[in-house]
């Protein structure tokens, strides 16, 4: 396969020794568990259990709410303690009883089998923003996928739990490649590994040749450069396609997942395993026993770290993620979750505060290494002079947020956070402008059910009125003639609501992948609303054909 190459780029100190030398651990199970409601992109997930409520790992807790969200499961056996609006505690008997779902054989299996079950086990992307695995698995509804891509990059720097991964589960990592390969529909599959990760591509060759049916797979090992985990970058990298700007993987026929969510999605559906538990990237100078741990969701980070010989007193900071894209921890009592793959617990000395911040130079070099080929310069001024519309004309939502225009910055200045602040301020502005159209969503919601309702209503109405004045020829009963016409622009009817739902869910799945972050309460109604119109389309046809004349049977 040629080599070809994304711009822009950095190679900053990977600082992966710390972490990669040591054999993947299983972490303590924790006393108690925190589980947070909205660990994914999308709406938070619904309770279903009371307090009080004992439960085994595995177990539901919370039901999925609309179409972007994902289900949450008990990480540990034992009695629900608490419930509040955004968090689930469940207090540990010690005894972790498990209750799995039936083992499906994938090969076998129908596709809608297969979502189904990605979807009642609660996955979610284990690289990322944490999307809706299931809502990815069927993009071959709205997108031709020919190419399934297994980001196996992790470039950025301390993080390698996809290492490790793949280390140890490479069989597991390809079959899980091969079973989303089957659901989207994909031709092939290409690996996409950085270098720098000798065990990992060792045992990767050690696998593929078990693994080349039904989908051919290839190895591709790239040079260690970041951004290139990115999916733009990857893609542009391994197949030598450039995503249009506001666009997805899928308008170019690909399809991404890291090997942590295919290694997910295998035990979901082999194993009837749902997502209770993770890989997470434990290092820094402040902890005496780095390495990669298998973690139950919702352990406190704070007896995670400790499990980990974490030394308080030469603590600094602890980053959730990678040094260029984490987020800076504000207390050690948060849960780990489902989007947790690192926690670096960094000294002064190493990750010590950025120098202040000096007036820009022009030198331009922000803009040399920007691997989107944006203009970092001008979107600095813009974001901080809130000139948005000047902001969405230079493509500010296609930045990635890699942080490689600050790296490079000679002026120190914070450019990415003058991003997120410009991305969070127009998203409101857009959420204001949307109240409107909710409100009126939520009307034509409203009149749809009336008139779904209706029309339920006046079909069982015909079905006694049927039943009570059988027919003695193949007349149909007076008042009650519906011609065939009727019948056949009825049917065109339901089509079109068919239709109508399809695309509600496809604009809605988009958007939220598009734009993780915000929430998207007014596509979630317009999709309510066709599929209440599709109900009511369905219940006046099916009243049209109980009043339609019946055909003798010779």
């Amino acid at each position: 396969m040629p080599d070809y190459n994304f711009p822009g780029g950095i190679t900053p100190p990977d600082r992966k020794e710390r972490s990669n030398q040591s054999p993947l651990r299983t972490a303590t199970l924790p006393i108690s568990v925190v589980l947070p409601l909205k660990q994914h992109s999308g709406s938070a997930a619904l309770p279903v259990v009371n307090i009080g409520d004992t439960v085994r790992v595995g177990n539901l807790l919370a039901q999925r709410d609309g179409m972007v969200s994902a289900n949450l499961h008990a990480s540990v056996s034992g009695t629900v303690t608490h419930i509040s609006d955004s968090t689930i505690t469940i207090e540990a008997d010690g005894q972790d009883q498990w209750q799995l779902l039936p083992p499906l054989d994938w090969r076998t299996a129908a596709n809608e089998m297969l979502v189904e079950r990605l979807d009642t086990c609660g996955l979610t992307g284990l690289g990322g923003a944490g999307f809706p695995t299931y809502i990815k698995a069927q993009v071959a509804k709205h997108h031709s996928i020919d190419t399934l891509v297994v980001n196996a990059a992790e470039c950025e720097p301390y993080i390698t739990a996809d290492d490790l991964t793949l280390r140890y589960y490479a069989n597991d990592v390809l079959e899980g490649a091969q079973l989303i390969a089957k659901l989207c529909g994909a031709e092939q599959i290409v690996v996409g590994i950085e270098d720098n990760k000798p065990q990992a591509i060792g045992a990767l060759k050690a696998a593929l040749p078990h693994y080349q049916q039904p989908t051919g797979i290839t190895l591709k090992v790239i040079e260690t450069r970041y951004p290139s985990g990115g999916e733009r970058q990857l893609i542009k990298k391994l197949l030598n396609r450039d995503i249009p700007s506001g666009g997805l993987p899928g308008d170019i026929g690909a399809l991404c997942h890291n090997p942590g969510t295919l290694l997910a999605a295998l035990y979901a559906v082999r194993d009837g395993k749902p997502l209770v538990e993770r890989i997470v990237t434990l290092t820094g100078d402040a902890i005496n026993a780095p390495g990669n741990y298998w973690v139950r969701l919702g352990t406190p980070i704070k007896a995670l770290l400790a499990h980990a010989g974490l030394e308080t007193k030469h603590l600094h900071q602890v980053i959730v993620g990678g040094p260029m894209m984490g987020t800076p921890l504000t207390t050690l009592d948060a849960p780990v979750t489902k989007t947790t793959n690192c926690l670096i617990a960094a000294t002064y000395e190493e990750l010590p505060p950025a120098p202040s911040e000096t007036p820009c130079i022009r030198c331009g070099a922000c803009e040399s290494v920007c691997p989107v080929q944006l203009l970092p310069q001008q979107l600095h001024w813009y974001a901080r002079a809130a000139t948005d519309d000047a902001l969405e004309k230079l493509h500010l939502f296609d930045c990635i947020e890699c942080d490689a225009c600050s790296f490079v910055c000679p002026s120190h200045i914070p450019l990415v956070q003058d991003y997120r602040a410009a991305k969070q301020r127009i998203r409101l502005k857009r959420i204001e402008t949307a109240k409107a159209d909710h409100a009126k969503h939520r009307f034509e919601f409203r009149q749809a059910r009336l008139a779904r309702e209706e029309a339920e209503k006046q079909a069982r109405r015909q079905a006694r009125l049927a039943q009570k004045h059988q027919p003695s020829s193949n007349s149909p009963p007076s008042g009650s003639v519906t011609p065939t016409a009727d019948l056949r622009s009825l049917r065109i009817a339901q089509t079109a609501a068919k239709a109508a739902v399809k695309k509600a869910e496809k604009v809605l799945a988009r958007a939220a992948e598009q734009d993780p972050h915000q929430r998207h309460d007014d596509l979630e109604t317009q999709l309510a609303t066709a599929q209440e119109n599709l109900k009511a389309a369905d219940a006046r046809l099916a009243e049209a054909r109980a009043a339609a004349p019946k055909k003798e049977t010779p």
